[in-house]
């Protein structure tokens, strides 16, 4: 079976902003002759404090640690939101989430008018290719963008399949990159991405990793993800590579790991899952094994890979070149999560950090000096007034600027792919996120996080066989908090397991009446009412799962056998022949 697949695409237009032209300080001013290559390393649900060079367990991150040692590492770095997709589309735009518009996983893909540093690598010569580890970063969400060559984990036939290489370890993709690195003419630039996902949940890291780690397992699952570094770092150095070829390692976001009451990451923007490591190695040593405390953030790697490789910066970025100007004292930073507004019914949360102070803009919102409280315990929101306009105009400023308009959302059949990474289903297109300082009616994400508890509770009774007690766990829930789309989507999906169809029928029609358009929704609301012996209801919702997903083969069976049903023989020929069209022939004999 063919476990990878590779795209191709050409560069998309260029979208024209306004140049913001900040500085970074104890980088100074970098002369010499620009480089001919760059490779890029993002470790997904990565914090900080994981590796050892930034306080973390002693052993856990040797490579990495060395990599530091000849590098810069940045002690301060933020990612733009602590989900997958936005932030890995702002390190390849520099733009924040609410200006390239990928907001959230699964939900808009990057457009395609963004101006990606591949495509800027792409249209100075450059070989570009990126070998990426998980579902949630695959082509249909744009990050292809100027990458001719791009390898994703393979989605499945049936989208029904929940799970199937979603994921790939970091041994595997590392494998890849390094064989595309020794397949190459040696004289070729090239730009070189590599994504690794191995410290996301679940955690389950090899028993030497594990061992590694004093049996943590996430901290395992980070040991695995540095030894892979460490080939790919050995690969380059094999083919001579290291002398013209800036390396910079990052992470897209950390992990709760119970901090703040969230065990993972996405609802919340505490530095548990805002703060990220970040190392850059010029190959000219310059610099190297210096630790660098100013201000920075993900959106910096644009500016800065490109500067190294002598690339066209594009205009209107918000991040800066690390390696060669001066910084700015005065730098905020902004970040935001919609993550618990689109799933959860919850409040939005946008923030600004500058120097030590940072807030957190949403229905209750709060102010850290993460200077001196460093775990963000104490809230001084009622004690500095300055402090919170200062960081508000710095948010009301980065709403104010230009922003790329939002496309389709990406490849409905992704979402089973998502789902068993851990993510919520991504919900209707045409609602709009509110404007960051947009008064709101939503409970903050911190006050709800018991509706994450109980919707794995919910899960784990259902994965044990007792879908009708997981029903009955979220009804409740939805008691307390209507507005918990996925809430409603699993009550919806266990009552149907427990044989009760007709019961979820009303979450069903409800989701669709709120705006949702999932095709996954349309299709199981069409099912329950082919059970309950409404067929001609029951075909129009499949015929809108086909119209929204023309490659979902249960929407294909499904109208196949209700207008058979119906008498309507001639329609379900035409749907078998798209059947017969969509699934693969069985393999032959061996």
């Amino acid at each position: 079976m063919e476990l990878l697949k590779h795209a191709h695409r050409r560069p998309s237009p260029a979208v024209a902003l306004v140049l913001v032209g900040l500085t970074s300080a104890c980088s100074g001013s970098e002369a010499g002759r620009a480089l001919r290559s760059a490779l890029i390393v993002t470790l997904d649900t990565t914090r900080a404090d994981a590796l050892t060079c930034l306080g973390g367990r002693e052993g856990v991150s040797p490579r990495l640690d060395a990599l530091a040692r000849e590098g810069v590492l940045y002690t301060n770095a933020r990612t733009t939101a602590p989900i997958t997709l936005p932030a890995h589309a702002s390190m390849f735009t520099g733009l924040y989430p609410i200006r390239h518009s990928a907001r959230d996983n699964g939900r808009t893909p990057l457009p395609a008018s963004a101006v990606t540093l591949a495509e800027l690598a792409a249209a100075a010569g450059l070989d570009t290719a990126a070998f990426v580890a998980a579902a949630v970063l695959d082509d249909a969400y744009g990050l292809d963008q100027g990458f001719a060559t791009y390898v994703d984990p393979t989605r499945p036939h049936d989208s029904s399949i929940l799970g199937l290489y979603v994921e790939r370890p970091a041994e595997d993709v590392v494998t890849d990159a390094v064989r595309w690195l020794r397949s190459r003419r040696p004289d070729r630039p090239f730009l070189l991405w590599v994504h690794l996902f191995d410290p996301h949940a679940p955690y389950l890291p090899p028993p030497s990793f594990l061992r590694q780690a004093g049996g943590n397992p996430y901290l395992g699952e980070v040991a695995r993800a540095d030894a892979a570094v460490g080939q790919l770092l050995d690969a380059l150095a094999e083919l001579e590579r290291e002398r013209d070829t800036l390396v910079l390692v990052v992470g897209d976001h950390g992990e709760g790991l119970g901090q703040h009451g969230e065990a993972t990451h996405g609802s919340l923007a505490y530095d548990s899952t805002l703060r990220v490591p970040l190392i850059v190695r010029n190959p000219s040593g310059r610099r190297g094994g210096s630790r660098c405390d100013d201000l920075v953030s993900v959106v910096d790697v644009l500016p800065t890979v490109a500067a190294a490789l002598d690339l066209s910066l594009p205009a209107g970025v918000d991040g800066v070149d690390l390696l060669h100007v001066p910084a700015d004292p005065a730098r905020g930073l902004y970040f935001e999560t919609c993550y618990g507004f689109l799933h959860y019914g919850w409040s939005p949360i946008a923030g600004w950090i500058e120097g030590g102070i940072k807030y957190l803009h949403d229905a209750a919102p709060q102010l850290f000096d993460v200077v001196a409280d460093a775990g963000e315990r104490r809230d001084l929101a009622g004690l500095r007034a300055a402090d919170i306009q200062r960081a508000r105009a710095g948010i009301a400023a980065v709403a104010a600027l230009p922003r790329l308009e939002p496309e389709e959302t990406a490849d409905p059949a992704l979402l089973p792919g998502l789902r068993a990474l851990g993510y919520a289903a991504a919900v209707a297109d045409e609602e709009q996120i509110p404007h960051p300082l947009a008064p709101t009616t939503f409970p903050p994400a911190r006050a709800r996080l018991e509706e994450l508890m109980e919707l794995a509770r919910a899960a784990e009774a259902a994965k044990q066989g007792r879908p009708g007690e997981a029903a009955e766990l979220l009804a409740g829930l939805l008691l307390e908090n209507p507005a918990n789309r996925t809430a409603a989507e699993n009550r919806a999906t266990y009552l149907i397991a427990d044989g009760r169809c007709e019961e979820a029928v009303p979450l069903f029609e409800g989701m669709i009446a709120s705006g949702a358009r999932s095709a996954e929704t349309h299709l199981n609301l069409g099912y329950c009412l082919q059970l309950a012996g409404r067929d001609e209801e029951a075909v129009a919702h499949f015929l809108r799962a086909h119209e929204l997903d023309a490659g979902n083969t249960s929407a294909l069976r499904n109208l196949v056998v209700v207008l058979s049903r119906l008498g309507r023989e001639e329609e379900a020929q035409r749907f078998r022949r798209l059947l017969d069209a969509a699934v693969p022939p069985p393999e032959g004999p061996r």
